[in-house]
């Protein structure tokens, strides 16, 4: 399993700057599928956290592309929220450092490939934070947290969208 943990540059705007995905070897019919994690964030926690994050002056930036249908909508509260929710659902250092202790550990054997790396900030207007993505035929969650055994004091989760990965094809010889 490759593992690629890429520091932070410098003194980051917020602790929870680490985002993390992982390569699962094959899942649900798919091989390499790819899941991005991210921490389910405590229900209290979440309007406290908000409202210190929108004191951090360049966590939110302008729209992917301004030109684009809709790019006028994102300029209320409610696009700036769902960016600082993608914020809230990244890692500390310690977290990240326990999450893949923990995906090492457990899943070895099952991950091609484990990455950390910081968040690009500023998160642009727009964008959706994992937990609000819709599940269906193919994007879906996995709750790691909802395993057995599992260690950690916080929940993580895993998105995937098997539309994005190559069907197993199996030999029939």
């Amino acid at each position: 399993m490759e593992l690629t943990v890429i520091p932070v540059e410098g003194t980051p705007p917020v602790e929870r700057i680490h985002v993390i995905s992982v390569t699962i070897r094959t899942f649900k019919g798919r091989r390499n599928v790819q899941a991005h994690l991210f921490r389910l964030p405590d229900g209290d926690a979440t309007s406290q956290g908000l409202d210190s994050l929108r004191a951090v002056p360049g966590l939110v930036g302008a729209p992917l592309d301004p030109s684009a249908p809709g790019a006028d909508d994102l300029t209320g509260p409610e696009a700036e929220t769902d960016a600082l929710r993608t914020v809230l659902e990244a890692f500390t250092e310690a977290e990240r450092d326990a999450v893949v202790d923990y995906l090492s550990q457990r899943y070895a054997d099952r991950l091609t490939c484990i990455i950390a790396c910081p968040l690009q900030l500023p998160v642009p207007r727009g964008v959706v934070p994992f937990s609000a993505l819709p599940e269906g035929k193919t994007m879906g969650v996995i709750r790691f947290d909802e395993v057995p055994r599992y260690p950690l004091p916080f929940a993580i989760r895993g998105f995937y969208d098997l539309a994005q990965h190559e069907p197993l094809v199996h030999e029939q010889e």
